[in-house]
């Protein structure tokens, strides 16, 4: 940041300083020379599934990103994650035509996260679903469960739709600097999911005696990991809700008002990871 602003302090130093500022930021051509001092003084992220010291080779779409989206050079620096949150910083060796090599120079201490967040949830419907597994990973979310409930309607099945969610947690990823990636799990019963959990675990809940969670987020003391159950807009079942009980999951509520799937997810995980 400190590097853009000094770029940005150059460029506005040879204005006049009796100049209408206003005029200069309307004017189209001043602002893609700005723009253009910032965001090629910004150190560029890279995605790799694993870290290591030494030579790493990139991957096709990577290093097609990487030379044809973000025209890196060789000898560029660059920061480099995996999926498991590791960073390190690097230079790029070499480019050809198919791949990229870096060299990671050294390893970097990285956010230590205080909880782990799961968000099992029922699936919308269309591009809202994309949207929502996008807006989760840049949150933070550590795990994506597609939810088959009693009453979902989107039942995604076979490895595209996983394979185009892993895409889009990578790439919001490296936008907004997270911790890792969020992994992305295959659709799961409501059962094996309750199963799975580790931890505490809520769901969302429309009943009157369900717990702000805001409140629940004060009372409860804070576990390494929590798992976070989303219905689908039909609501959950009684026996649904009958399996949380005897799982022990807590009932949490949100709102007064009734929220798509989408809508409760990233509002309840924004409450939750804003609270550590």
């Amino acid at each position: 940041m400190v590097n853009s602003f000094q770029h940005f302090q150059a460029f506005i130093g040879r204005v006049n300083p009796h100049h209408n500022f206003g005029l200069v930021i309307r004017n189209p051509k001043l602002l893609l020379a700005i723009a253009g001092r910032i965001i090629s003084s910004v150190v560029r992220r890279i995605h790799v599934p694993q870290l290591h010291i030494g030579l790493i080779r990139l991957d096709v779409e990577q290093s097609h990103h990487a030379r044809d989206v973000l025209r890196l050079t060789i000898g560029t620096d660059v920061e480099v994650f995996d999926d498991a949150g590791q960073i390190a910083s690097a230079m790029i060796e070499s480019i050809d035509a198919k791949e990229i090599m870096l060299r990671v120079e050294s390893m970097m201490q990285g956010l230590v996260k205080q909880r782990s967040l799961i968000v099992a949830a029922a699936v919308p419907k269309g591009d809202r679903a994309d949207w929502m597994v996008e807006k989760l990973s840049e949150l933070g979310v550590d795990r994506f469960i597609p939810l088959a409930a009693q009453r979902s309607v989107v039942l995604p099945a076979g490895k595209n739709k996983i394979e185009r969610w892993t895409r889009l947690a990578v790439e919001s990823a490296k936008q907004s600097r997270r911790v890792g990636v969020m992994q992305i799990a295959e659709l799961t019963a409501m059962s094996d999911a309750i199963a799975s959990v580790t931890g505490a675990g809520w769901y969302l809940s429309t009943r009157a005696d369900a717990s702000p969670i805001h409140q629940a987020m004060e009372q409860a003391e804070k576990p390494p990991t929590l798992t976070l159950f989303i219905g689908p807009e039909g609501g959950w079942t009684d026996e649904e809700i009958a399996e949380f009980d005897k799982a022990k999951l807590i009932g949490v509520g949100l709102t007064k008002t009734i929220l798509r799937i989408e809508t409760a997810a990233i509002a309840a995980a924004a409450v939750i990871m804003c609270n550590g």
